[in-house]
């Protein structure tokens, strides 16, 4: 009886030391890891990409055979949007063919419920899916966790830019006189925000202004992020978004002024689906080549540059010139239209005088009550030359 019990007690301790040295194990990234919710990890052997662990909810890892959904909007050919009677763009929704990518776990289907594809999970992780937990490998460290590079770039909030600041003071940087910092990472977000700054555009109206987008990116192939392109990513991924940002605006129609008018740079907005969202696809697009895929993108900040911002108060100062001038002209005719309305009342008034009295008489009364006011005009009216018609 002593003997069960003592082997029921050692097992227990041997299970509770075994999940205690799993725990710190996964816990210091080595024989297993924590995969964070939402976020990617990666094992490499010897240097080379082994296999990635996800912990996203509905999506998993496919090697072979991934079908990826996009929504990408019409245009014309001139590169406008085509849109429905309701005046919103409309989309050529479908599936994409990919591997070694992070899809949708199941059936796939457009708004309208038709079934475009299904994916499906080659690998199922119990522990993974209860608290995290990821087995990576015994031979550790020929195969461990990889650790790789990032350079970050964050937007400061708007309490925390100074007033009239310039556009390169809304990113946060913790080196000095660059706009980021790199730090040594395990993981990857599956989605993550990430700022691009396109200095000096020249607008269709000779106008130059920065423009500070916020832009919205999903991982669909991780390995050109960490192990293709690894610190240069993001630096490349920046060019590509300021190139086509730079050819927009300038053969935007009717230049800066116009552009400000539109109002057209918030989230889902025409600016994203006419500039931007077309560099997802094709075989150099941002899917295939960068491995991810902008969602969204949105103006945060747009400034003139120094002299363009003089002659942009310059213009301003002048058309409120010009409003003050017609308001002038309306204030002036409006005055006048009033004289000529007492004018009209005053000879109607005349008029009724004159039939009942003679012209020596009125002339007389008109001098008394002051209403012809000099000697000329008293003359004038006396000699005949203003008469008042009956």
């Amino acid at each position: 009886m002593f003997e069960v019990i003592g082997l029921i007690v050692g097992a227990l301790i041997l299970i509770a030391l075994i999940v205690l040295l799993l725990y710190y194990a996964a816990k210091n990234k080595q024989q297993a890891s924590f995969v964070d919710q939402d976020t990617i990890e990666f094992i490499v052997k010897g240097g080379k990409l082994a296999d990635v662990l996800e912990n996203i909810d509905g999506w998993h890892y496919q090697k072979e055979d991934g079908r990826f959904y996009v929504r990408e909007a019409n245009k014309d050919r001139t590169g406008k949007l085509i849109k429905g009677i309701d005046g919103k763009p409309t989309f050529d929704e479908r599936v994409i063919p990919v591997n070694n990518a992070l899809v949708r776990t199941g059936e796939i289907k457009d708004t309208k419920g038709t079934l475009l594809g299904t994916n499906s999970k080659e690998k199922n992780r119990f522990l993974a899916e209860l608290c995290g937990f990821y087995w990576v490998s015994v031979w550790y460290p020929l195969w461990k966790i990889h650790k790789f590079k990032v350079t970050h770039s964050r937007l400061r909030p708007d309490t925390a830019v100074p007033e009239n600041a310039t556009i390169e003071k809304w990113l946060d940087s913790s080196i000095p006189n660059q706009i980021g910092d790199t730090t040594e990472e395990t993981s990857l977000l599956w989605k993550f925000p990430r700022p691009v700054l396109v200095r000096d555009v020249e607008f269709q109206d000779l106008f130059e202004a920065s423009v500070l987008l916020q832009n919205n990116f999903q991982i669909v192939k991780p390995q050109p992020i960490v192990f293709t392109y690894r610190e240069r990513f993001f630096s490349l991924l920046e060019q590509v978004i300021q190139a086509a940002v730079i050819d927009y605006l300038r053969k935007y129609e009717g230049g800066y002024e116009a552009f400000i008018k539109a109002g057209v740079t918030g989230s889902q907005s025409d600016f994203f689906w006419e500039a931007l969202d077309s560099l997802n696809y094709g075989p150099r697009g941002l899917i295939e080549e960068f491995g991810v895929h902008l969602i969204d993108s949105r103006v945060v900040q747009i400034q003139l540059s120094k002299l363009d911002d003089i002659a942009a108060k310059a213009l301003k100062a002048q058309k409120v010139a010009e409003l003050e001038g017609n308001a002038e002209v309306a204030k002036a005719t409006k005055h006048a239209e009033a004289i000529t309305l007492v004018a009209t009342a005053e000879a109607g008034a005349l008029r009724a005088q004159l039939a009942g009295s003679s012209e020596a008489i009125l002339i007389e009364k008109l001098r008394k009550e002051a209403v012809i006011g000099n000697t000329t005009a008293t003359t004038l009216v006396e000699r005949g030359a203003v008469q008042i018609k009956l």
